[in-house]
């Protein structure tokens, strides 16, 4: 670990020359060189400024900061939380959104839907204690009507709970 933080921190340069001959005759010539060192060692010495610039510049641009909504979709609620669609199997992390049409998880990494249930489709919305890494926490299951379930955790799960119970009601 020491080795790995003085190579980032100070860097390592290789510089190696290659001839590869035949019955002494010189073929090819190979120069290399290696350079070796954390991003910021390599822009304090001048190296890899302007492909830092425009890379940052590409992310800046193409960062996507929130989810494309539908016509006349409106966002109510949207939080970061961790959902399963097999109680207690898997349980992924994204973030929430709760709109006054569906209730969806989005990965913002990747700019991805991970799940989508419109408001219309939900049949049941129960709160539940359940045991998640031996300890109790509130979670939302929310009762599809294809008979799907899908398991929803959050810090404020009774919000959650309270603000989909109010838009399911309301529509």
């Amino acid at each position: 670990m020491e080795l790995l933080d003085r190579l980032l921190n100070k860097g390592l340069v290789l510089n190696a020359d290659v001839l590869i001959t035949v019955a002494g005759v010189p073929l090819i010539g190979l120069s290399l060189r290696l350079l070796a060192a954390g991003i910021e060692t390599m822009l304090e010495y001048g190296i890899f400024e302007q492909f830092d610039q425009s890379t940052r510049a590409w992310a800046l641009e193409h960062r996507v900061t929130s989810p494309t909504l539908m016509a006349e979709e409106e966002t109510k609620m949207n939080f970061f939380g961790s959902y399963s669609k097999d109680q207690g199997k898997a349980w992924n992390y994204g973030y929430m959104y709760l709109t006054n049409r569906r209730i969806f998880g989005w990965h913002k990494a990747f700019n991805k839907i991970l799940y989508e249930i419109a408001l219309k489709d939900i049949l049941e919305v129960v709160l539940v204690t359940n045991v998640h890494e031996e300890k109790e926490r509130k979670e939302l299951c929310i009762k599809i009507n294809n008979n799907n379930v899908l398991w929803i955790h959050a810090p404020d799960i009774e919000d959650v709970h309270d603000a989909l119970i109010s838009k399911i009601y309301s529509e």
